[in-house]
């Protein structure tokens, strides 16, 4: 997870109809946790489903920009 630069990420709800989703600190966890292993993990505080999707807020999306 460090290697993409992510502090701060926003966690959610795989169940696209809730779309619940909460900021969170991950510096929190060791630098070789990667988001796949911790996204089925999360289980959401408004619908009980379990599984995520996880984004980083510190480092932009690379998709479109060439980059």
């Amino acid at each position: 997870m460090r290697k993409t630069g992510a502090t701060r990420i926003i966690v959610f709800c795989k169940d696209y109809r809730c779309s619940h989703n909460v900021q969170m600190d991950a510096s929190r966890w060791p630098d070789d946790v990667r988001i796949s292993d911790v996204e089925p993990r999360f289980v959401c505080t408004v619908c009980g489903k379990r599984g995520s999707n996880i984004r980083s807020v510190d480092v932009p999306p690379k998709m479109g920009t060439g980059g």
